[in-house]
């Protein structure tokens, strides 16, 4: 059964239309932040249109292309949580909510990348979703042992969202194409 229609949003780019599943968007985000044990921190998920996310890449990145995901992190985790090593709060405040980072997803990029590897759009952004989160908390593929690192986590948070048959994985109905 698919969510309550009410958080379903609209983005349309040129031809592509996309449906958006906020509720579910934040019930994965949520997800893969506790398995990380970051998830009393706030995040903020953007969907961009591509002529946006290209400008976002080439701003902070410095290419001009779109992309698929651009995360902006708020914290500085040394060393970064893992799965296996989540990150324990030893100074729990009562202040004002902290803040684990934006992430910007192109649903363009994304559609394009799930058709590639034949899966679905909602898998796809559940994945950038989780590769996204992974760079917010320090993450990176910069050289091989960091990718490694990111990879490993990367499979063992997805496989721990794929648990059940569909449409009950957790990220069943976040986003699809409005074609």
């Amino acid at each position: 059964m698919e969510p309550d229609s009410t958080s379903n949003y609209e983005f349309s780019f040129g031809p592509h239309t996309y449906l958006v599943n906020f509720d579910q968007i934040e019930r994965v985000s949520k997800e893969i932040q506790k398995r990380l044990g970051v998830d009393d921190y706030e995040l903020s998920v953007d969907f961009p249109s591509p002529e946006e996310m290209r400008k976002l890449n080439q701003e902070y990145r410095d290419k001009d292309k779109s992309t698929d995901v651009l995360s902006f992190p708020q914290q500085d985790f040394d060393p970064p949580p893992t799965v296996e090593s989540p990150f324990r709060n030893v100074d729990p405040t009562d202040g004002p909510p902290r803040l684990l980072g934006d992430l910007a997803i192109s649903l363009v990029d994304a559609e394009e990348n799930a058709k590639n590897i034949g899966q679905s759009l909602d898998r796809e952004v559940c994945f950038l979703l989780v590769h996204g989160i992974l760079h917010l908390c320090g993450h990176d593929h910069l050289d091989v042992e960091e990718e490694h690192i990111m990879l490993a986590q990367q499979r063992m948070i997805m496989e721990a969202l794929e648990e059940g048959e569909p449409p009950s994985r957790v990220w069943a109905h976040c986003a699809r194409s409005k074609a």
